[in-house]
């Protein structure tokens, strides 16, 4: 067993031993002997604290304090593993984004970034809802590591206000760190939880995230609202092997299978003066309209015909 876990023991053992005192204080609060043995557990927990945050940078890891709050007593725990699984599928991606310096449409992480970005167990608070997580993190002697510039860029997204800031990150790290930041908050509001994070090394605090339940509600709903459309047009060579005239549809099917559906603008008229031949090849203009929902990661894609000309 290494220091590091020796010291993560010990803090679990301690925290254990105040919950019990902390009961027993419950049931004789006059008793002066059970209030400094209290205090003695606290300043235990407290230098045992100091050390494993000490031990942590010595081995190039960084310590994050992750803590809830919210209406209820106490949170459930199919909320608390879906915040924090959230949290760290939200500090994955956007990593993979930041180290590849390419948007990510899908959320595929990779072993490497995995495990560059795993978050391990360290130990809970006493007294309060929340775990102390470490994290393997570069030690630069100038400038950000790609996990400091994730963290920070993250701690910057729950401050978007509209749906312009959020089209800003989506274009910089990809639809894909959206949608999981809107998951992680989403999550969140659903079960009505605040969040208090904080990244530290040694015993400073380098970033601190604070978001109340309403806060985050606001940015998952703003996030929910926000969708980026794209359009282009295009020509190609293709079968076409059906229309519908009532309700102005059309149906091409391209050399390599693929099908391609959609709506008759009204630049063609297709009646007993200009008629259409079925199954024949045509050279088609078509606009093609993209629709992404950052919230779900979903692409709509639309296609219009403008223009029909026989191929011989």
């Amino acid at each position: 067993m290494n220091r590091l876990s020796e010291i993560q023991e010990k803090l679990l053992e301690t925290n254990a031993a105040m919950a019990e005192m902390e009961k027993a204080i419950a049931n004789d609060r006059t008793s002066l002997s059970l209030s400094a043995m209290m205090k003695s557990l606290e300043k235990r927990y407290e230098k045992l604290e100091t050390d494993f945050l000490s031990e942590a940078d010595s081995l190039g890891v960084d310590v994050c304090a992750y803590r809830v709050f919210g209406e209820e007593e106490r949170p459930t725990v199919k909320a608390l593993s879906s915040v924090l699984s959230d949290f760290q599928n939200l500090v994955s991606t956007v990593y993979d984004a930041v180290k590849t310096a390419v948007p990510k449409l899908r959320a595929r992480i990779s072993a490497q970034i995995a495990a560059e970005t795993e978050f391990r167990f360290g130990y809970t608070f006493p007294g309060s809802v929340g775990v102390v997580l470490t994290i393997p993190n570069q030690r630069l002697l100038l400038g950000e590591s790609n996990l400091d510039e994730s963290l920070r860029i993250i701690s910057e997204m729950t401050k978007v206000h509209d749906s312009p800031e959020v089209l800003q990150y989506a274009k910089k790290l990809g639809p894909a760190s959206v949608k999981s930041l809107y998951r992680w908050a989403y999550d969140h509001a659903e079960s009505r939880l605040g969040v208090d994070i904080e990244w530290r090394r040694q015993e400073l605090i380098k970033r601190r995230l604070f978001a109340q339940g309403p806060e985050l509600e606001r940015l998952h709903r703003t996030i929910g609202l926000t969708s980026e459309e794209r359009v282009s047009e295009l020509t190609i060579h293709a079968s076409l092997v059906g229309v519908e005239l009532t309700r102005r549809s059309f149906h091409l099917r391209l050399d390599t299978g693929e099908d391609i559906r959609g709506s008759l603008t009204k630049d063609i008229d297709i009646s007993e003066k200009q008629t259409v031949e079925l199954p024949k090849r045509y050279k088609a203009h078509i606009r093609k309209t993209e629709k992404i929902r950052y919230s779900t990661e979903e692409e709509d894609i639309s296609y219009d015909l403008l223009n029909l000309e026989r191929l011989s």
